[in-house]
């Protein structure tokens, strides 16, 4: 029986080759070629030290600088090409196998940093239950699920988004903040003096985890920390 699987298999994949979603060139096994997954890059020092923006120079962001309820941040890679790409396909053409590979990058960010290996539970940004009834999935859960795995952190849903916000990507900073402003609750009361991770895809300004951060920390949260897999750079 296996063999005949096994035989299946090599017709189908003869019939209908692997080619990488990124470069579109033949490969073995995966969705990614391995020049894609060696040419994808990671955000390196300096960041800034509140969300994981890549800069310059080390300091805070212009975002972070205003205020922002984060305590510490990280981010696996920066919001430019081919991430961006690889970020849409997962996010918006149901390749969810790809939370497997962005999860594990994640991960190791997680466990090189001081601060955030220390956090008590993993907490995955929320979509309204709309959005995720249509889309399928909420892709930063599949995220929060790979890195709990990995870091051995446990996930709770401690978040519930209760405002069907509009997409975040036409909108400018300000109208950002307006937009997800008292959109979150907080589902769980064992959050007390928690030190809680929050796990989301793709930060721009930081809008939407910093409303979460301050959720949190208003029903007690001792500190929010974040990663992400992609920010936008300073």
């Amino acid at each position: 029986m296996n063999h005949l699987v096994h035989i299946v298999k090599s017709c189908i994949d003869f019939i209908l080759p692997h080619t990488c979603i990124l470069c579109n060139k033949e490969t073995e096994s995966g969705l990614i070629c391995d020049t894609c997954l060696d040419a994808l890059p990671q955000v390196r020092s300096p960041f800034c030290h509140r969300c994981g923006r890549p800069l310059k120079r080390r300091k805070t962001c212009r975002f972070c600088k205003n205020g922002t309820y984060l305590d510490q941040g990280r981010a696996w890679a920066p919001f430019i090409p081919p991430v961006d790409a690889l970020t849409h396909f997962y996010k918006y053409r149901k390749m969810t196998l790809l939370s497997q590979l962005i999860g594990r990058g994640m991960a190791n960010v997680i466990v090189s940093d001081f601060f955030l290996k220390q956090s008590d539970v993993i907490v995955p940004v929320p979509l309204f239950w709309w959005k995720r009834l249509k889309r399928g999935y909420n892709q930063a859960k599949l995220l929060a699920d790979v890195v709990g795995d990995e870091c051995g952190i446990e996930v709770k849903h401690m978040l519930r988004r209760v405002k069907n916000t509009k997409t975040q990507t036409q909108l400018d900073e300000e109208s950002r903040k307006k937009n997800v402003s008292n959109a979150f609750e907080v589902t769980d009361g064992m959050i007390k003096d928690k030190t809680v991770l929050l796990i989301d895809d793709v930060l721009t300004t930081g809008a939407t985890v910093n409303e979460c951060a301050y959720v949190l920390k208003n029903a007690g949260a001792k500190k929010v920390y974040s990663c992400v897999a992609a920010i936008a750079p300073g």
